[in-house]
């Protein structure tokens, strides 16, 4: 299924699915919507003050983070900005809660993960952050950091942070049974609970990435793992399999270093999902990039492979697929396994520009939030411009054999 839902002065910035119902959030200058639907018909809709950011769907709520100045999720927040997490009813739409986020400076909520009574939430923040009872302070301009978050009540059962004196940040966050696991990037010097993280090039201002696995207290470091180069290097997200295995989305520039690898990018920066064993040992890595620049967007796990969703410009080899952009960037969506091979691909392409915003498993597979700002198409499933360039979004939900 391929659906349109844009909305003029909307923007998608968050999508979740289950067996009943797609959800999708959507900003709309000071306010979002959150909004769930069974194909075509919306079954509710919710309103809430503050910029809308991602969904999880947890077993009792949906959960929905937002951001803002002074208010965010239907209440006060500090921060400019501040955040909040909402525990929506998924049948009704309901708020069942609300969790505020506040900081001193300013907190950004990057990354939701459910599981089966809880919500695991990560992102960046800037002097104190304070969630409930939990406080943690920033060692410099900007760290990361990770929260468990009940999902009954909205109660903070941890908090930690991690970084250094330089700008480090969480932009993925995945969780199974008494697995925590999240990914990010650091410049220099940095630490998670006092664990040094290793700087792949000295001299070089720029950032490196990591993954970390933590035990389900938030207390103990189980391992961490380190890659990067002289060049900048970005995170999006992280993901766990079925069978246990990590894979890590990144977008990499010039020579990066990754376990015992040194990957060369093709362009001014590729794509790159890294794969990793449950010990924290670097395996196979996927590299996704042409002679131009390209790069990962958002990546989720739906059985043993991740599905991730990324950007190219010009031409870009996906599995047996030569991709070519129709105009400007183009976007694509891929199952890669764990030897780093594409199983298929789908690409999402146009006259204008196209991004996947996020994705999400569903049984059997997936939903991807596409913003697009022509007319496009999803292979060849077409997509019709929006009257607003700036609000077009789609649903592209597929199964996987």
């Amino acid at each position: 299924m391929t659906l349109e839902i844009g909305r003029a002065g909307a923007q998608l910035r968050g999508v979740a699915g289950d067996d009943e119902r797609l959800y999708v959030a959507m900003a709309e200058g000071p306010r979002s919507t959150i909004e769930a639907r069974r194909g075509q018909a919306v079954a509710w809709t919710t309103t809430l003050s503050g910029t809308a950011g991602p969904l999880a769907r947890t077993p009792a709520v949906l959960v929905a983070a937002l951001t803002g100045t002074g208010d965010a999720g239907g209440g006060p927040v500090r921060g400019e900005p501040g955040g909040a997490l909402v525990g929506i009813d998924p049948a009704s739409g309901a708020v069942r809660w609300r969790t505020a986020l506040d900081a001193t400076q300013w907190a950004a909520i990057a990354a939701l993960a459910p599981s089966d009574d809880s919500v695991l939430v990560a992102g960046s923040f800037a002097g104190t952050l304070r969630l409930g009872s939990r406080v943690v302070a920033s060692a410099g301009g900007g760290d990361g950091y990770v929260a468990r978050v009940r999902a009954g009540d909205g109660a903070i059962e941890w908090l930690i942070r991690l970084g250094g004196a330089d700008a480090d940040t969480v932009q993925g966050v995945a969780t199974a049974g008494a697995r925590v696991v999240i990914a990010g990037s650091y410049i220099g010097a940095a630490e998670l609970r006092g664990q040094p993280f290793p700087v792949a090039d000295p001299p070089s201002i720029y950032a490196d990435g990591f993954a970390a696995e933590l035990d389900e207290r938030g207390q103990t470091v189980r391992w961490t793992a380190t890659f990067g180069g002289k060049a900048n290097d970005s995170v999006a997200g992280v993901a766990l399999t079925d069978d246990g295995s990590i894979a890590v989305a990144a977008t990499m520039r010039d020579v990066v270093h990754v376990g015992p690898a040194e990957l060369t990018a093709h362009g001014a920066a590729d794509g790159l999902v890294a794969w990793l064993a449950k010990t924290g040992d670097f395996g196979a890595t996927a590299q996704l990039g042409g002679a131009d620049f390209d790069g990962v967007s958002a990546i989720t796990a739906v059985d043993d492979r991740a599905i991730v969703g990324g950007f190219f410009a010009g031409s870009i080899r996906l599995g047996d697929r030569t991709l070519t952009a129709g105009g400007g960037d183009d976007a694509y969506l891929a199952a890669i396994d764990e030897h780093g091979a594409v199983a298929h691909a789908w690409q999402v392409g146009g006259e204008g520009r196209e991004e996947v915003v996020a994705v999400a498993p569903l049984p059997g597979g997936f939903v991807a939030g596409i913003a697009h700002t022509a007319r496009a198409a999803v292979d060849d499933v077409a997509l019709p411009a929006p009257k607003d360039p700036d609000s077009g979004s789609a649903l592209v939900v597929r199964a996987l054999p």
